[in-house]
């Protein structure tokens, strides 16, 4: 009895890493520590207005976060968080990034193995209702993969590709005349902390730019003209 108790204890503590007093003493030292190295004039530049050069759409996973698109994001990225970067579930949030903050970027991002898109790959019948509300929206876009007899990290990562492309499929329709006018780029990315890409673990691969999934005519467009071609044989990548 004493060995399974300690069993018992051993995995609760593998599973909740810090307990909660741990947790605030980690907010607060983190706080005080981002107060100390940033003075009054730091602040001065947007505390009465943000402008945000993106707007994002991203997954609500704990392992993806926005210092991997940029060091410092306040006043940045306009961020839009939830289980399988979703633009129905939010389009609210995200018409205020495009329409009222006019961020000239768009970035919906996934993310290798995504826990929504694995969910929404087999049956979660047995979920609480409203996560059973948000994963029935990815239906469309992974309906043609569900069954399919391949191997399932490979469908894992297509599922993940063919939801990004749903989402700048919607993203185009809803904005269609901002992105003609040139006011806004819809880019489509997947950050890769697998390495599913070979491209390197935590790089960014951009799969889809305003609806174009060709790699090779990706890397022509004139918004990737400051990157050389290595960065792009890096960067530019679908799995088939």
């Amino acid at each position: 009895m004493k060995a399974i108790i300690t069993a018992i204890l051993m995995i609760f503590s593998f599973t909740f890493a810090k307990d909660v007093p741990s947790i605030i003493e980690e907010i607060v030292k983190y706080n005080e520590d981002f107060v100390k190295h940033h003075s009054k004039t730091y602040f001065e530049n947007f505390k009465n207005k943000q402008k945000p050069y993106i707007t994002l759409v991203s997954c609500s996973d704990a392992r993806v976060h926005m210092n991997i698109i940029e060091k410092n994001p306040i006043n940045k990225i306009f961020a839009i968080r939830n289980i399988g970067n979703q633009l129905l579930t939010s389009f609210g949030s995200v018409d205020y990034g495009v329409l009222h903050l006019h961020t000239p970027v768009l970035l919906i991002l996934g993310h290798s193995h995504c826990g929504a898109v694995k969910a929404a790959l087999g049956d979660y019948e047995e979920e609480p209702f409203d996560i059973i509300r948000e994963l029935d929206h990815l239906f469309i876009p992974l309906a043609k993969l569900k069954n399919q007899k391949i191997d399932f990290e490979k469908k894992w990562i297509k599922g993940v590709q063919a939801n990004v492309d749903y989402q700048v499929e919607l993203a185009l329709k809803k904005y269609k005349k901002l992105v003609e006018e040139g006011k806004l780029t819809i880019i489509g990315a997947i950050y890769d902390f697998v390495g599913l890409y070979k491209s390197g673990e935590g790089r960014i691969i951009i799969i889809n730019v305003n609806g174009e999934t060709n790699t090779e005519k990706i890397k022509k467009l004139p918004i990737f003209n400051k990157l050389p071609a290595s960065e792009k044989d890096l960067t530019i990548k679908r799995i088939n």
